[in-house]
């Protein structure tokens, strides 16, 4: 019990840290190249139905967030091909 209770505070001290990462990259990114025209491709999903952690195994709810993952990039896709062409 003590090992999984270890493990778990782990993956919770991972998860904080991985979130804190990227929201600190991307800041970092608009700070030093304001003038590069960039698309952040990640909407968030505050829908509780789609909470999940990276322990997540239920293939139902990550089916349903890849599926968000595509429409999050097809309704960025033209501008990202603007950029892009």
């Amino acid at each position: 019990m003590w090992l999984a209770k270890k493990y778990l505070v782990s993956v919770q001290l991972l998860q904080k840290t991985l979130e804190i990462n990227t929201q600190s990259m991307d800041q970092l990114r608009q700070i030093l190249f304001h003038d590069v025209p960039t698309i952040r491709i990640s909407d968030c999903y505050t829908a509780p139905e789609m909470a999940t952690d990276l322990l997540e195994h239920d293939l139902s709810k990550l089916g349903m967030l890849f599926q968000r993952g595509r429409e999050s990039f097809a309704s960025r896709e033209e501008q990202l091909h603007d950029y892009l062409v």
